[in-house]
């Protein structure tokens, strides 16, 4: 029984645990300018991979028993469609709930809600899919737990990082709101929209007959997902120069610098030159000036809607660091520091 449990268990982890790596790598490279912490990151996956599981199990069973009692046609429909998701859902969201808690300063708006939620989901889909893998390999043959993980990992391998973003992005953009009842109202709409749209996912595949629409809503869910992200990331563009702009007038930053901090196409090219030009170290420099000037803005843009005293603080420790890496890196060479052609001179005045 044992050897056979593991012939099963073994090929059905690796199925589960290849592409939820791929997917979590594309999740992060969506944080362009502020990573997230890796350890709130394997947090957040944790909890969708275990706690998140286990409460969603046992309560999905205490409402399905007495359903299953009454012996409908529709019990399968009514379970997947109705008892499922908002038990799932909720679960998955109570990560979202602690990280803006208890990890403020790294939920800065709606595209860490959107990464955040992902991952909580993409945790939740490890452990989930590995059931399914082991049950179908179980009951049925190879070839069968093939289509099971070409259909779970690539057809519908985003679904419940879809769900819980919807989640994360509300949770996000209700950061910044003056109000608990706006902020409320947000979190509900959102919470309200992942379960609706895993509510649809799964009662047409419950009929067994409308699997396409299925997987059209999901992919639509996810290209949704995708447009917030793009808008996201204009709105992180926009917090960076507005944070930064006033620290090129005092003096912390060059235009040149300013310039390269705020273009990630720019700011990589400059790590390359950098790494041919002056080594290892100048380039790890240029990187964390990079990092902390980002944190920089970031901090001061909580701070505008944020009390807290300990943001002021945190941004004067933050100028310091900056001007340190800005002191050690002004003997760079001028090829190094940027080949884009000089400004010209605004036409002198008649």
């Amino acid at each position: 029984m044992a050897a056979n449990t593991l012939l099963y268990l073994i090929p059905s982890l690796v199925a589960s645990l290849v592409p939820t790596l791929l997917y979590v790598w594309l999740v992060w490279r969506l944080d362009r300018y502020e990573k997230e912490p890796a350890h709130l990151l394997v947090a957040a996956f944790v909890w969708g991979a275990v706690p998140a599981v286990i409460l969603s199990v046992i309560l999905e069973l205490a409402f399905e028993t007495p359903l299953a009692a009454l012996g409908s046609a529709y019990t399968q429909l009514i379970s997947s469609s109705v008892i499922t998701p908002p038990i799932e859902e909720a679960f998955k969201a109570l990560a979202l709930l602690g990280l803006a808690r208890w990890a403020r300063r790294e939920f800065d708006g709606l595209l860490d809600g959107i990464i955040y939620g992902s991952i909580v989901g993409l945790g939740f889909a490890f452990t989930e899919n590995i059931f399914y893998f082991v049950g179908t390999w179980h009951e049925g043959d190879l070839h069968s737990w093939g289509l099971v993980v070409l259909t779970r990992t690539l057809a519908f391998g985003l679904n419940h990082a879809m769900y819980t973003s919807f989640t994360g992005a509300a949770l996000g953009l209700a950061r910044h709101q003056a109000t608990r009842s706006r902020r409320t109202a947000l979190l509900l709409a959102g919470l309200a929209l992942a379960i609706a749209a895993h509510a649809v996912h799964n009662g047409l595949l419950a009929t067994n007959t409308l699997c396409w629409f299925s997987l059209a809503a999901d992919w639509g869910g996810v290209l949704v997902i995708l447009a917030l992200t793009i808008v996201a990331w204009g709105r992180e563009r926009a917090i960076m120069r507005t944070h930064l702009t006033p620290e090129v007038t005092n003096g912390l930053l060059s235009q040149q610098q300013f310039d390269m901090v705020v273009s990630r196409r720019r700011r990589w090219r400059q790590s390359f030159r950098l790494l041919g030009l002056e080594g290892v170290e100048q380039t790890r420099d240029w990187r964390r000036l990079v990092a902390t000037a980002t944190e920089l803005a970031f901090v001061q843009h909580h701070a505008t809607t944020d009390a807290d005293p300990k943001l002021a603080e945190r941004g004067a420790q933050l100028r310091e660091i900056v001007a340190t890496l800005r002191d050690r890196i002004a003997a760079f060479p001028a090829a190094a520091v940027s080949k884009e052609a000089p400004p010209k001179e605004p036409p002198a005045a008649v």
